[in-house]
């Protein structure tokens, strides 16, 4: 027979430990959470970076099922002046933010905002909306506070003009430190020892199709203590995108997307009208063509005379069509003969087309030819309306195998037409440019 005090012990104990864990049919409710962080970045034309961040977070937690990523939004803001001064007309990027946990644990994590594209005004501080989501790593299975506090940040800049080519350098990249400022603090998060009966997320969700304006996901079934889920919803942007009844809806496409832009997606099940949501999914739909920008470095061959060609090649390829729409642009030069010398200058008269097909990349650039001024016998003479009757046409074509993330060489022969308006000089002018039988080859590679 039992003794009676050792009895009272153990129900004592038995009580205390169902007492230390409570089950409920309760959501965790959401809390606003915001936080301002400042921070001076090692990098000129960023110069500081200040955050204005906010996200509705579960407070309390529970210990089941563990919190959700919650949404994050706000603004970043950047001073304009060595950003403009690229020659920037808008800049588009990230923001990763270090966090440091601290209370039940300790440890570090962070977070990767996107940072919209946002025009750029001289004057003016850069403000740009940034969204992401939040981690979990404030979560550890156990009750307490838990803190979240903002530690260094980091931000990756793209800067464009206003014709939409990126800005040299291409990309700017800063780290943003707290140097001897205290930690920011952004979250305290109660975590109640309540185990709650909710339908837990699908898990490995995941992309099963890209297209330019479609997206096919696929999960894994959601099954909670009542059973599977009854159905499931699709979420972008954390708005309802649609939702599919049945427990076997395990797939979909999103449609009515834009190419080449990015989007959060998470999918929750459904359940008594409820259900935890997914970790999102951070995708960008394909592009319907790709940018190159180059450098050119080459020469042609007119008349005998050797002429250096430098200037930048910005290429625009449909990735339908293989074809592309190119912008030349080619740096003043000189050419010398023996009875003189010019100096050329070019504009593009028409956009450069080609295509990429079967390995082989083509192009047509058309050049008008100002001859501004030219030198007879050591003395510089104005020639201000010389310039060739119509455009140069210069088609060049690659070798095989092209890749237009490497570039490689172009070459081709081209006629230069007859030039006008050179006055007494013209046929001077002529006889050191115009003609048949020229060739160029020109070098394009990446900018750095």
């Amino acid at each position: 027979m039992d003794h009676p005090v050792r009895s009272r012990r153990i129900v004592a104990a038995a009580l205390a430990a169902i007492t230390i864990t409570t089950l409920s049919t309760a959501t965790a409710g959401a809390q606003p959470m915001a936080a301002t962080a400042d921070r001076q970045c090692g990098s000129s034309p960023v110069g500081s970076l200040r955050l204005d961040l906010t996200s509705d977070i579960e407070n309390p937690a529970y210990l089941s099922p563990a919190p959700e990523a919650r949404r994050v939004t706000g603004t970043a803001t950047i001073p304009s002046a060595g950003i403009a001064a690229l020659g920037a007309a808008s800049v588009e990027g990230t923001v990763t933010v270090d966090l440091e946990i601290s209370g039940t644990f300790s440890t570090r994590d962070s977070i990767t905002l996107d940072l919209a594209r946002t025009p750029v005004i001289a004057g003016q501080d850069i403000v740009a909306n940034v969204v992401g989501y939040t981690g979990t790593g404030y979560f550890a299975y156990r009750g307490g506070t838990n803190y979240v506090d903002i530690a260094n940040t980091h931000v990756t800049l793209r800067p464009r003009r206003a014709d939409g080519v990126p800005t040299r350098p291409r990309q700017l990249t800063a780290d943003c430190v707290r140097a001897e400022q205290p930690l920011t603090r952004w979250m305290e998060i109660r975590t109640e020892q309540i185990i709650a009966e909710i339908l837990p997320a699908p898990t490995d969700l995941r992309v099963t199709s890209l297209g330019t304006d479609s997206l096919g996901l696929a999960w894994n079934r959601s099954t909670g203590l009542m059973g599977p889920a009854s159905g499931y919803e699709v979420l972008l942007e954390d708005v309802s995108n649609q939702v599919l009844v049945g427990q076997d809806k395990l797939s979909t496409t999103v449609t009515g997307l834009q190419p080449d832009t990015i989007y959060w997606v998470r999918v929750r099940g459904i359940q008594f009208g409820g259900g935890r949501r997914s970790n999102p999914l951070h995708i960008r739909t394909a592009a319907t063509q790709a940018d190159f920008y180059y450098d050119t470095a080459g020469s042609a061959r007119i008349n005998g005379s050797s002429v250096a060609l430098k200037g930048e090649l910005d290429t625009h390829l449909d990735l339908a069509t293989a074809t592309h729409t190119s912008k030349l642009a080619l740096a003043p030069t000189d050419v010398r003969g023996r009875n003189g010398a010019a100096h050329l200058e070019f504009t593009e008269a028409a956009p450069t087309t080609g295509a990429l097909t079967g390995g082989v990349f083509t192009a047509t650039t058309h050049q008008t030819v100002s001859v501004p001024r030219i030198t007879v016998f050591g003395r510089v003479i104005d020639t201000p309306g010389c310039r060739t009757s119509k455009p140069v046409d210069i088609p060049l074509t690659s070798g095989a195998a092209f890749d237009p993330t490497v570039g490689g060489s172009l070459t081709g022969t081209f006629t230069v037409p007859d030039l006008t308006g050179c006055g007494r000089y013209t046929s001077l002018v002529n006889s050191l440019l115009a003609g048949r039988g020229n060739r160029a080859e020109i070098r394009v590679a990446p900018w750095a």
